[in-house]
């Protein structure tokens, strides 16, 4: 396949030259807050006595592996799944094919309901043990302790998926599964959302340039005022947080509104002000940026990671956190949807291509100056 390298392990079996040479079309999306996607359509094989075969027959099992490696440039994507699905469209005479969807291995935690209690630990113990269980290395951040397990012992009831997802949720964190170093790993941890940029998207008249779609929400950014009774006591802790610290650009889009909750004490394993920034971060993403690289030189982008984006003018230009990507990799060529979001406008230096080089040195020192993170 052109332009980009790539590798289909079918059931512990890499599939041969001629075997890629039937692969009529393959996907692979990553999105922060989902499960990692793959899909793989083959060419079907049949004799004159209607005897269906295809590369992918092994797949046709519950949760049988599928793993899927994209290499252009220094980058990869790497994703091993598990099959979730299988169909097929048959034309005889023409062309027939069979296609496979699966999920990143995180399906594994999703697949048995777990009656538990959690004592004397906190969220980030949790996701660590559930992933140990499971085989995942794990790359955790750090959370509040909880109360002492007198007055709060987490209750799950539900998949271990499930139960990580909530966790997340209320740390501000994103939680998925990936190939890190070949390595299977569970990440439960905030997205740096100022890290150093992994590309330049030069659109517009630029040389990635082609249609691209963006909008934003100006009163969706919230100043989040949170009250919480603390378990076990007639106490309460407040925080307010407006979701500004942590701005990819010279005009933060958090605090529009105003918006005050109270957390009763049986749901809030985590303090206040935990919460409050997790909420008010969160609401502050109110700019979008859809586009479509189908340029032979375009870089192979990975979700949960910034990108500089350049040529769309001051408003629009700067750093983006891709939150979607989906790669499609056909014998035609790799293209890749993108789904950025952003939690300010403007950019220092201002917009256009001309303002590049200083953008990205401004936002390289914005990374060394602050760690920051949302989830989505």
């Amino acid at each position: 396949m052109p332009e980009t390298r790539t590798t289909l392990t079918v059931a512990g079996a890499p599939l041969g030259e001629h075997d890629l040479d039937l692969v009529e079309n393959l996907t692979v999306e990553e999105s922060l807050g989902a499960q990692d996607r793959v899909s793989v359509t083959v060419a079907l094989a049949t004799s004159n006595a209607s005897a269906w075969t295809s590369s992918l027959d092994a797949l046709v099992a519950p949760a049988a592996p599928l793993r899927i490696t994209l290499v252009r440039g220094g980058a990869t994507v790497d994703v091993d799944a598990r099959s979730v699905s299988a169909r097929w469209q048959f034309a005889p005479g023409a062309l027939s094919t069979m296609t496979v969807e699966g999920l990143d291995r995180s399906v594994e935690l999703d697949r048995e309901d777990v009656q538990r209690l959690w004592q004397d630990t906190n969220d980030a113990a949790i996701a660590e043990t559930i992933f140990s269980e499971h085989g995942l290395a794990a790359q955790v951040g750090s959370t509040p302790s909880g109360a002492d397990s007198r007055t709060y012992s987490p209750q799950q009831s539900s998949t271990d998926w499930r139960f990580l997802t909530g966790l997340a949720d209320r740390n501000g964190f994103d939680v998925h599964v990936e190939m890190i170093d070949g390595v299977a790993t569970g990440v439960f941890q905030r997205v740096d959302v100022l890290a150093t940029p992994q590309a330049t998207l030069t659109l517009g008249y630029g040389d990635l340039g082609g249609p691209a779609s963006a909008s934003v929400q100006l009163l969706s950014g919230q100043t989040v005022h949170v009250t919480r009774t603390v378990p076990g006591t007639a106490d309460t802790d407040s925080a307010t947080d407006d979701g500004t610290a942590r701005a990819m650009g010279e005009r933060p889009l958090g605090g529009a509104t105003v918006v005050r909750t109270h957390k009763a004490g049986a749901l809030a394993a985590v303090d206040a002000q935990t919460t409050a920034t997790a909420m008010a971060e969160r609401s502050a993403f109110g700019a979008s940026l859809s586009v479509t690289l189908t340029s032979p030189d375009a870089p192979l982008v990975r979700a949960r990671h910034t990108v500089t984006v350049a040529g769309l003018g001051e408003a629009l230009d700067g750093l983006w956190l891709v939150r979607s990507v989906r790669h499609t990799v056909t014998p035609g060529g790799h293209t890749q949807a993108l789904g950025l979001v952003r939690n300010a406008l403007g950019r220092a230096g201002g917009g256009g291509l001309a303002g590049l080089s200083g953008a990205a040195t401004a936002a390289g020192a914005a990374a060394v100056g602050a760690a920051a993170g949302v989830s989505l």
